[in-house]
């Protein structure tokens, strides 16, 4: 069992891995959690460095006041989880993880990456999301109010949709369906294209 106020370095957790209850101040460097459950766990002032979490569950975790640097979510499942709760979050990476629901809003997210990821109704108002990354990613309902998106790469995104003159632009890389979305919420008809 992992138990709290603890250091673990290079270490593997697998699917029998379990935690304490309301799991505190544990900080893991270079470890890596493989199909591990952490649903609705509460992971309190723990510090995750340069770790790997693959193929875990951490729908409606509470990771309060913890700190993710470096980290590599692959696989994963973490619906509903509020991003803003965390001490920091830095240089992280998603690859083909559920994340319906997540609130990022306000974050710094700068060079962020999101990769085939699913983000239907994700929350990013405020964020800074310059050179972040959300390659062919599902953005359905996804909300960027007052985001500011200066090279943000949306390549292969599907379902991206925000009022340009609510975000900040510079040099963003969008898909064409997605221009003619924001053109016509700016009320524009394009010729030739029937929208």
């Amino acid at each position: 069992m992992i138990q709290g106020g603890t250091e673990y370095e290079n270490q593997t957790f697998g699917r029998e891995t379990s935690f304490a209850d309301g799991l505190e101040g544990a900080d893991f460097t270079d470890c890596c959690f493989l199909g591990c459950d952490f649903r609705s766990a509460r992971l309190l002032g723990c510090r995750f460095f340069e770790c790997r979490l693959e193929r875990v569950d951490a729908s409606a975790a509470d990771f309060t006041d913890s700190t993710f640097r470096g980290t590599t979510f692959v696989d994963s499942k973490l619906l509903g989880i509020n991003w803003t709760i965390l001490r920091s979050i830095d240089a992280a990476t998603w690859e083909r993880c559920l994340l319906d629901g997540s609130c990022y809003q306000a974050l710094q997210l700068q060079s962020a990456q999101w990769i085939e990821c699913r983000l239907h109704e994700a929350d990013f108002d405020d964020c800074n999301l310059q050179k972040a990354r959300f390659l062919r990613s599902e953005l359905d309902g996804a909300h960027f109010k007052g985001a500011d998106l200066g090279r943000t790469d949306f390549s292969g995104a599907t379902g991206l949709a925000f009022d340009p003159r609510s975000t900040r632009l510079d040099k963003t890389i969008v898909e064409m369906d997605a221009v003619l979305r924001m053109a016509s919420a700016l009320g524009l008809k394009i010729a030739g294209t029937g929208r």
